[in-house]
């Protein structure tokens, strides 16, 4: 075969070299899969019995000074932490609480768990 008649025939060029274009260069459509990601992470607060919160109060004034996980809702997100319980202010309600050398407080009407953590026991 001649190369000069393949030059001549009627067969169609196609794209090249043209590379699809990533999701995200769609801003809009990027955003909008975003904001529905976030709204799937969203919980409704927990709702705690008045014989529950009582429990939680008790181990959490046992708790004091040791290590446990904590569970607690806060803006709509659900947290798991392991820390350390400083103190418990029964006339604000609020907890106390040393995670990774940074003190937060936590209103105890938002956590719904806590256990006692003993890492040490871990390691044996």
């Amino acid at each position: 075969m001649n190369s000069s008649k393949l030059a001549d025939s009627n067969i169609p060029q196609g794209r090249g070299m043209i590379k699809w274009a990533p999701f995200a260069t769609m801003p809009e459509q990027f955003e909008n899969v975003g904001n529905m990601i976030q709204s799937q992470m969203h919980v409704p607060k927990p709702n705690l019995t008045i014989e529950l919160q009582q429990e939680l109060e008790l181990k959490l004034r046992d708790y004091i000074g040791k290590n446990v996980v904590l569970r607690y809702w806060s803006d709509s997100y659900e947290f798991q932490v392991e820390c350390i319980i400083e103190s418990m202010d029964e006339w604000s309600s609020v907890v106390t609480a040393l995670i990774d050398d940074e003190i937060r407080f936590i209103q105890f009407d938002h956590i719904y768990s806590v256990d006692e953590y003993d890492y040490m026991s871990k390691l044996d």
